[in-house]
């Protein structure tokens, strides 16, 4: 397993150790069922049984033990110079969740303590704050120490020629790009969230478990377009958003290899000097701007969509 995915999965399962070991080794001091969901002033307001809550808790680990590792693996290899270093954001931003989690859980556990009725249990506001901090911090420490990835030696992007069009020539080309990783990753959150909300998990994680579900499947699939109007890439299964770089914009087109750790991960991304639609590390469609800027987008025989745009532009 490489460095940094091993970094990235490491912490959840440690962070829920505490939160698991009050649910065991105090089980005489909690009631049963126990309060599991707490509302916004504090006070309980969901509840379930220790052991299965026990088991959420280990499930919610192991869960996000698999999806940073698979986030840490799709950043991992060498990056560009200037480029963000998508190994190490993940594997601050993973200690940084597993701060967070492992707080409020074990504060949650903790507000049962000695309670007869779990109804009686609170969980007072302060606790998401502090767990809020406690993960910036370790977070913001584990990214300090992570040793950065190692960077690539730039590679000029390949030039294309023109394809020759006759002056009443029309032509277009089209391809769909799948990435089974993403798609199969919003999968898992959303079925995370699903199963997560029913037990009684907290509000905020259900809500942005589903959220980040909905948006890595919009960016799971990309249709690329390229025709006398520009370059057009439709995100998700029904092409919507859309980003469009018309025609007008464009200043030339070219390929290049690109990889996931140069954009800092997989999806849309913005980096210094320009953004890009990266679904897998590889050949890429480059469209230089008339700004200077690049958009990049991952596809299959990005050549031929260069050439074709050249040919337009050269109409």
């Amino acid at each position: 397993m490489p460095r940094t995915r091993l970094l990235a999965a490491v912490p959840h399962l440690p962070a829920q150790l505490p939160a698991c070991a009050l649910l065991v080794l105090a089980a005489d001091r909690l009631p049963d069922p126990v309060a599991s969901h707490f509302a916004l002033d504090g006070t309980a307001d969901g509840y379930t049984g220790r052991v299965a809550l026990l088991a959420v808790q280990i499930g919610l680990a192991l869960f996000l033990t698999v999806l940073f590792g698979l986030l840490a693996g799709s950043a991992r290899g060498a990056r560009s110079a200037t480029g963000p270093d998508g190994g190490r954001l993940t594997v601050g931003l993973s200690w940084a969740v597993a701060a967070l989690v492992g707080v409020i859980t074990c504060a949650a556990a903790a507000a049962n303590l000695d309670l007869a009725d779990a109804a009686d249990a609170v969980l007072e506001p302060w606790w998401l704050a502090a767990g809020l901090v406690a993960g910036a911090a370790v977070g913001w420490v584990v990214h300090r120490l992570t040793p950065a990835s190692p960077t690539a030696a730039p590679a000029a992007p390949a030039a294309v020629p023109a394809v020759e069009l006759g002056d009443t020539e029309r032509a277009s080309w089209s391809r769909t790009v799948v990435s089974r990783p993403l798609a199969g990753l919003g999968a898992a959150l959303l079925l995370g969230a699903a199963a997560l909300g029913p037990v009684g998990a907290p509000l905020v994680a259900v809500v942005a478990l589903a959220a980040a579900g909905l948006l890595v499947a919009a960016t799971s699939a990309v249709r690329v377009t390229v025709d006398r109007r520009g370059l057009r890439v439709g995100l998700g299964p029904v092409g919507w958003p859309r980003i469009v770089v018309p025609l007008s914009d464009v200043a030339s087109a070219m390929v290049d290899d690109v990889s996931a750790a140069e954009f800092g991960g997989w999806g849309y991304r913005v980096v210094p000097g320009g953004s890009g639609v990266v679904l897998r590390s590889g050949p890429a469609l480059v469209v230089v701007r008339r700004s200077g800027r690049r958009f990049a987008v991952t596809v299959d025989d990005p050549q031929t969509a260069a050439g074709l745009l050249n040919g337009i532009l050269a109409c």
